[in-house]
């Protein structure tokens, strides 16, 4: 679900769910004391410029890709956001059952109007929305994964995502590398061009915490939108697969398809259940 950090794609649609106390996203705007006027994925003038934002995503092609090497018969999408990658899904030619989960109305807004739209189905909610043992293949595309703000969270999204898969079914998802800290390149000393105007990106670091404070001008008007995401470590990412009965089957470093390191820039990770 990018979320404001657009030329890195911070997390596309990302997903707020709520467990009891737990609070797993940034834009669970009330919950977390956040004001509406500062969820980025509320304001449909900043929202509609997503996909503009993003051009050149690396995580779309190589996830196509591994649709058309693992054949699945029925394929969700969490936290979906503009439903990019689901649209993509179904001009692929291949016949598949798509399911599109986004809880932020404004986003499934434009879902609902990408190109073959009517071949997807929409649900505005989570992945504990999703129907049990149904997905072969269940995707956390645009860094959603990184929404989990704490291991309970982590581990929570994973159990709902394992129910939704038939025996044997796949999780497949991408983490940055903790330990490259990629946050340091995200302060801006001067506002960086987007789409229609521009943005100006003030991080902050709390443990794992990130938060970035984004200052966005478009014509005359500005915004100011926040958020929090986790850059947990790989021990962390580990638990939260273990306590959902998660294997990892395959694990890459880079969307070149490189394994990966310590000074890799991702986590991408495709996981099957015990």
């Amino acid at each position: 679900m990018a979320c404001a950090g657009f030329l890195d794609f911070h997390g596309r649609g990302c997903p707020a769910y709520v467990t009891g106390i737990l609070v797993y996203g940034a834009w669970a705007a009330g919950l977390i004391r956040i004001r509406r006027g500062e969820d980025y994925y509320a304001l449909p003038e900043l929202a509609r410029r997503y996909d503009a934002d993003t051009q050149g995503r690396a995580d779309l092609p190589f996830y196509l890709a591994l649709v058309r090497e693992l054949t699945p018969a029925s394929v969700a999408d969490v936290g979906a956001g503009t439903g990019l990658f689901c649209s993509l899904l179904a001009g692929s030619g291949m016949t598949l059952t798509i399911t599109g989960v986004e809880p932020q109305q404004t986003m499934l807004d434009i879902a609902r109007r990408q190109p073959l739209a009517d071949r997807v189905q929409w649900v505005q909610g989570t992945a504990a929305d999703l129907p049990t043992a149904f997905f072969d293949l269940v995707f956390m595309t645009g860094h959603v994964a990184q929404y989990f703000l704490d291991d309970a969270a982590w581990a929570e999204v994973l159990r709902q995502i394992v129910r939704s898969l038939v025996p044997g079914g796949r999780v497949a998802f991408e983490i940055r590398n903790a330990a490259v800290e990629a946050w340091r390149q995200w302060n801006d000393d001067k506002p960086r061009p987007m789409a229609g105007g521009s943005v100006r990106q003030n991080t902050t670091v709390t443990g794992d915490l990130v938060t970035h404070m984004d200052e966005w001008t478009i014509g005359d008007r500005t915004y100011t939108t926040r958020e929090t995401l986790r850059f947990p470590d790989d021990a962390a990412i580990l638990r939260g697969l273990d306590a959902a009965g998660l294997k990892i089957e395959r694990f890459w470093g880079n969307w070149d398809g490189s394994a990966a390191t310590e000074d890799s820039p991702e986590r991408i990770i495709m996981a099957r259940t015990v």
